[in-house]
């Protein structure tokens, strides 16, 4: 499955700065192009949920940190046009991954402390939304 949430190319472009790392450095250690790096960090493009968990990895971070969005995170990725592009695509991941992308999500959920729960929900509720829509 491939991830593009609103606000996730923000998280990735600052969860990368704070590390220190250039998109040339992180594209080396998880085996992509750097310019696939800048598009997800501009959210030019989707990224499946197997990156992302390299990604988790490499920056130090939970997955539910780049899956909630926090106040800014849309205008610093989206700059003036304001355009942003929610996707969540079933498109099989590269290589013939054939992992549960949605129970790995779940368990790292509910490794969760209680008080995100509800920012958690929020952000369930929209992805949920927005597959309802795409096959609409």
């Amino acid at each position: 499955m491939r991830i593009s949430i609103p606000g996730l190319g923000g998280r990735l472009r600052r969860a990368r700065n704070g590390t220190g790392l250039s998109q040339e450095k992180v594209a080396e250690r998880i085996g992509v192009s750097w310019m696939t790096v800048h598009r997800w960090e501009r959210s030019h493009r989707a990224v499946p949920d197997h990156l992302l968990d390299k990604l988790c990895e490499l920056y130090n971070k939970p997955i539910r940190w780049f899956l909630t969005l926090e106040e800014g995170d849309l205008e610093q990725e989206n700059g003036p046009s304001g355009e942003a592009s929610g996707r969540v695509s079933d498109a099989p991941a590269p290589y013939g991954r054939t992992a549960n992308a949605a129970g790995r999500l779940s368990r790292k959920i509910a490794d969760a402390p209680a008080d995100y729960l509800p920012l958690i929900e929020k952000v369930v509720e929209d992805i949920l939304d927005g597959l309802r829509s795409a096959k609409g």
